[in-house]
């Protein structure tokens, strides 16, 4: 089954997934944990990137402004990383704004320690390939199998194999995730009624 934002049906992400107790502890270590209220901005396009997000309870969005559009990217849930998952985009500057999308806790973790912390350790290393696997994973599968296909039938794909999104996502968030306007999905819906 392929992925979507990190949501796997009737199967919850465990973001420690396959961790020792000691590597668990490792990482843990040098992080620190936030909370957050809806819209909450958490980077902006063109800042510095300096950690790794990721989200241990909530909801954020990764978007980019375009032509006074918002284009949203993808969405991190419970167990996915919200940030670039490894290394530092040239600069470490962002190519794109996050924003929280419900009330969200982060564990956040400093990008040159957790760089360190995969050279130093192999356990840490290939959790690190993992998370990454899984975004490529995510971007594949949104490519090859969604954006081909009818709005329509994009829509009721998501109802059928991710019906959680339509209780955490704004209707204009999926929209944008979908490329349409919010007018275009109100239709699509209504015709599926």
């Amino acid at each position: 089954m392929t992925y979507l934002c990190g949501m796997k049906p009737d199967e919850p992400h465990l973001l420690y997934s396959g961790l020792s107790p000691q590597a668990t502890a490792l990482l843990t270590e040098h992080a620190r944990e936030t909370a957050h209220p809806r819209k909450t901005l958490l980077l902006s396009e063109g800042e510095r990137d300096e950690e790794l997000l990721l989200v241990l309870e909530g909801s954020v969005r990764r978007y980019v402004m375009r032509e006074e559009r918002c284009v949203l990217l993808d969405f991190a849930f419970e167990g996915d990383a919200a940030t670039v998952t490894l290394g530092s985009l040239p600069g470490g500057v962002s190519r794109h704004c996050i924003e929280t999308m419900e009330p969200t806790r982060l564990l956040r973790i400093p990008r040159l320690r957790i760089d360190l912390l995969m050279a130093e350790n192999a356990e840490l290393a290939d959790w690190g390939r993992r998370l990454c696997e899984e975004r490529l994973r995510r971007y594949e599968a949104y490519f090859a199998d969604y954006t081909w296909m009818d709005k329509g039938r994009q829509y009721e794909r998501l109802l059928r194999e991710y019906p959680q999104l339509l209780q955490r996502i704004a209707l204009k968030d999926l929209a944008s995730y979908l490329m349409l306007t919010p007018q275009s999905l109100s239709r699509i819906r209504a015709e599926l009624r």
